[in-house]
Parts: structure tokens; sequence; C-alpha cells
């Protein structure tokens, strides 16, 4: 039975006050679908807290007009009591039809044989990450189930969400925010964007503390959530017709346009990236050093890329002053290997609105880590002062999912994962102080070369580039503690 008409709406108020929920905050969905019902029409009402199923009313037509009435009316009394609409995206043209178990049958999962176990393996850590990040977070009002939990939130709707973030961080900017403009502009934005705040209760109320967007880490995470949206609705079709598959694997992998292959322990390309990793290492990094191994790799190649690629190479390895081609590290969290690996790595220009960027201080570019072939060994700047410059592994690891990593303090992972990229660096800049959000390199330069020898707060090298083509995924690393 197909719906005719959807409308969803979403209403937050964190303290309660508008709404009488004072303890819990309240934080309520209504939506209503038109559908047709034999001869006749029916609208279908459900509503209730985000996060839960929430209760059901059913009002029947005769006609469309009729049914269509009855929509309005409820949906303009909400409206009139402070819910804000929430728009969503049609229905993806051209969607591939999931594979259906007969009638009453439950569709039993199974591996065609078709894969490595462990490719199988990481098919479903790149999905399953990402599915559960988004279904855990993502309220049931815009779209999320267990079997398609990307939700379907529009553009234009993420848009207004990532503007609403952007009016609070020039809020706390200017400094010292009252406390009701910070609830306000946090009660839009949940408005906005559905999210479940449920694990926000303490002692049978609401701790406003936990969920208030008041800061810029807390900004941040919100970034970081609508960029995982964008990037899985990227998959919406591939989700969708997985979760009905009897192999999810050939779905998943067709879905990706990666190549991928796992290296065998024993095996040569194995022991090369052992010794990337572990060759060199910054003792800088105390809180991983010492204390990591590696665990699976597999080598990944995203179709397509490497043509573009090695033109890149062509074009600046040549170049008098070039540093050539250097493997560099990029750690991420574990939901977002799947985009990564789906889109590559993004320039922030080319960023839709809200994504959230991690690096700033050397650049508007794309950064690594480098793995430098001298890593740990002696050298001189051009002072002719000797040096160590490092291994950056660690470094990269610090911005995964692994338990320890300093910039996600509360991670409870045992594993953390990184991706090892071929780096095409042409001429350098050196850049021995923060250049904040810089467009490119100085003219005759391909990128910037952050040296943290010389640098007061750099504790690590890193290399950032200007150009999508200037490095090239080459495998997927997964490290976990001793």
């Amino acid at each position: 039975m197909s719906t005719l008409e959807e409308v969803v709406l979403n209403w937050t108020d964190l303290t309660g006050q508008k709404t009488g929920a004072t303890a819990l905050g309240s934080n309520k969905f209504y939506k209503a679908q038109l559908s047709k019902d034999g001869a006749g029409f029916k609208v279908v009402f459900t509503y209730g807290r985000v996060g839960q199923a929430g209760q059901t009313q059913v009002v029947k037509a005769k006609t469309l007009a009729e049914a269509q009435k009855q929509l309005a009316l409820k949906i303009d009394s909400k409206l009139k009591k402070g819910y804000s609409k929430v728009d969503l995206r049609a229905a993806s043209p051209g969607a591939p039809a999931p594979v259906k178990a007969a009638r009453g049958k439950k569709v039993v999962r199974k591996s065609s044989g078709a894969f490595h176990p462990e490719v199988e393996s990481l098919l479903e850590l790149l999905y399953g990450s990402t599915g559960r990040a988004v279904a855990a977070g993502l309220s049931a009002t815009s779209g999320a189930t267990a079997d398609a939990p990307l939700g379907n939130l529009s553009d234009t709707q993420l848009d207004k969400g990532a503007d609403l973030l952007e009016d609070v961080e020039r809020l706390i900017k200017k400094g010292k925010p009252k406390k009701t403009q910070l609830l306000e502009l946090t009660n839009a934005y949940y408005s906005t964007i559905p999210r479940r705040i449920d694990h926000a209760r303490s002692g049978g109320k609401l701790d406003l503390e936990q969920i208030l967007i008041n800061s810029g880490g807390r900004i941040a995470e919100q970034r970081s959530f609508l960029t995982l949206l964008r990037d899985a609705f990227l998959q919406k079709n591939v989700f969708a017709a997985a979760a009905s598959a009897i192999d999810p694997n050939q779905v998943w992998y067709e879905g990706l346009k990666c190549d991928l292959t796992f290296l065998e322990p024993k095996g040569d390309e194995r022991k090369r990236i052992a010794q990337l990793f572990e060759g060199g290492q910054a003792p800088i990094n105390s809180n991983f050093y010492g204390k990591l191994k590696l665990g699976r790799v597999w080598r990944v190649e995203q179709q397509g890329r490497k043509q573009a690629f090695d033109d890149y190479v062509a074009k600046v390895v040549s170049a008098k002053g070039a540093t050539g081609i250097t493997p560099g590290w990029h750690g991420t969290r574990t939901e977002n290997l799947m985009g990564i690996c789906k889109t590559g790595l993004v320039l922030p220009k080319n960023l839709p609105k809200g994504v959230q960027v991690t690096g700033r201080a050397f650049g508007s570019g794309i950064y690594h880590t480098p793995c430098w072939p001298d890593a740990g060994g002696s050298i001189k700047d051009e002072k002719g002062k000797a040096f160590h410059r490092y291994n950056g592994a660690l470094k990269s690891l610090n911005y995964s999912s692994l338990r320890g990593a300093f910039y996600f303090r509360e991670n409870t992972s045992d594993r953390g994962y990184m991706f090892l990229e071929e780096l095409a660096l042409g001429v350098p800049e050196l850049a021995l102080k923060a250049c904040f959000d810089k467009p490119a390199p100085k003219k005759g330069a391909h990128y910037i070369y952050a040296r943290a020898h010389g640098h007061a707060s750099l504790s690590n090298d890193e290399v950032v580039t200007f150009d999508e083509h200037a490095s090239r995924r080459t495998a997927i690393v997964e490290v976990m503690h001793r």
C-alpha cells in the first residue's frame, strides 16, 4: 500500500516549560501518512516521544479531499502548538529492488562464499558501524528503522541544522552566552535534526548539561553526526537492498566501489605494512607509545582512482625540490570508514554545509601524518641542527575510535582503524606556525609541511595537500592494545 502523502513534525523543549514535561523534557514527534484504503482512504497518525514507537490513530475517509482535509487540520493544530515540520527526501528513483523472502518466511542470512571471510568481516564493519551509529542517534521520526537506519532527512533539513550550529558557534565566540540563548538554539536544532536524548536521563530527570549544545566540542559532535548522515545517505539504496538480501556481502561490495583483499599475516605485503606502522613511532604520543599492536590489514583500492593519482604524480613529483611519493596515515572513527571508502577524502571547500572539518591549523586541505622513509633517524634542518622526525601513525590513531585516543577521551572500543595512503608530495611550503584556513600553499609549492621540529606547539609532523588526487588509499589497518 503506497503512501500518497506524508508529513513529519518534531518538537523539542528540553526544560519542558512550554509543554509541562519539566522532569524529562519534551522531545516529541508527530507523523501523518495518507494512503488508499480499499474504496476509500485513510490517514494514520503516529505520535509520541522521540526514540519510542509511539501511539497510533487511524482516520478513514471516503474521498481523497476529505482525507487531505483531516490531515491538514491535525498538522495545522500541531504547528500552532510549536511543532516544526521535518523535510524528508523523496524516494530515490531507480533504487535496486531488495531480495524478498516468500510471504511469511524470514530471510535467512548466509554467506555465498564469494569473499574471503575477513573481507566479509570488513564489509560488515564498514556498513554495520555506520548504520548502528546513525540508528542509535537518529530518531524514527527521520525515517530511521532497523532495516534502513539512515533516515531520510532532506539536504534542506540538514542545511537548516548546520545553520543553527553556526548560530551557536557565533554566540559562543562572542563570549559568555546566556544559557537561555543556548537553550533556545539547542531546542531548535533538535527539532530540526531529531535526536534521541533519553541517554541523558539521570535519577528520573533529564540532565540538561549532558545535551545542551554549549561548547565547541558539542558543536563538533553534532557536525560529525550531520557528516555521517550525508555519507550514509549516499548508500541508502545499498542499505535497503542488503537488509533483505540472503547474502548482503555482494550488495555491500558492489555498493562500495572498492576492491578489497585481506592480507594474510605471513604475506610480504602485510609484513611491509607492519614495518611502516612499527618503525620510528613518535615517543611523544605517550598515551599510545609502546602500547599498541597491528591487527588485521586489508588492501583497498577505490575503483577508478589510480589513474587520476598517477596523473597527479606525473605533474608534481618531477618538479625541482619535490618530496616524492610517501606513505601516510589518516585516522578516523570507525563509523566514518564507509564514507571515506566510497567517496574518498574531500577538500573542505567541496564539502556540503555543516560537515565537520577536523583540520584547519595549517590550511583548508586534506591532512595526513607522514611515514617518512627516515622515520626515527636523525636528520638536519635548514640551519644544520640535528633533529628526529617520526612515523605519525600514533598521532593519526588519536582521531580513531580506539580506547585512549586523545581527541575522543570517552572511547571504549578495543580496536581503531586507519587508512594507509600513498601521498604524492610535490614541492613543500614549510609551516612552523599555524596558518588557519589558508586556501592553498604559496606559489610554486604543492603542499604544506607542518614540521614538528621548530614548531612550538606541534608534536608530530603533518602534511596538508590541496588536491583530492594527491592521495590514494592503499590499505585499511586495524590497531589494538597489546
